[in-house]
């Protein structure tokens, strides 16, 4: 499968800005599905606060700077015949950049780790008060050992 591309993910940033926009100040969070061919966007809910209050040592940040989504939401994808392409969330009043959390999240909490979704790419987008400024796509490359931005 090919990776995806900015131009490709062009079509739906309306629809990742506004549910940005809807989680801010808060962290939102999501995935871009394929099925049949079209990409669409999943809005999904951010647990992280939930979490965070249940058991504050495990998940120290809230959802202001973290996201947690139901892992479920992968399998549901599958059962109805699409694939994730990507994983989106929006960074409220930081820039679009794929942050050491996100990393050390996406190498399943193991700094020297593999991805645990290595053909999925990330999507980070900038949501301030004002809107959506900026996003960028990230991508993991084998020969640098991390996610590097792609246009």
């Amino acid at each position: 499968m090919p990776e995806l591309t900015r131009h490709d993910l062009e079509p739906l940033l309306a629809d990742m800005s506004e549910w940005a926009m809807l989680g801010y100040p808060d962290e939102a969070c999501g995935l871009v599905v394929e099925k049949d061919g079209v990409l669409s966007v999943m809005r999904c809910k951010n647990l992280q606060n939930e979490l965070h209050a249940k058991d504050p040592a495990r998940f120290t940040r809230t959802a202001a700077t973290a996201y947690n989504m139901d892992p479920m939401v992968f399998y549901d994808v599958e059962d109805q015949g699409g694939v994730v392409r990507a994983i989106f969330h929006s960074h409220p009043d930081r820039g679009a950049y794929f942050s050491p959390e996100d990393t050390l999240s996406a190498l399943g909490g193991e700094p020297d780790g593999e991805p645990i979704l290595p053909d999925v790419a990330y999507v980070v987008i900038s949501a301030r008060a004002e809107g959506v400024d900026d996003w960028k796509l990230f991508h993991w490359s084998d020969a640098g050992h991390a996610f590097t931005e792609r246009a």
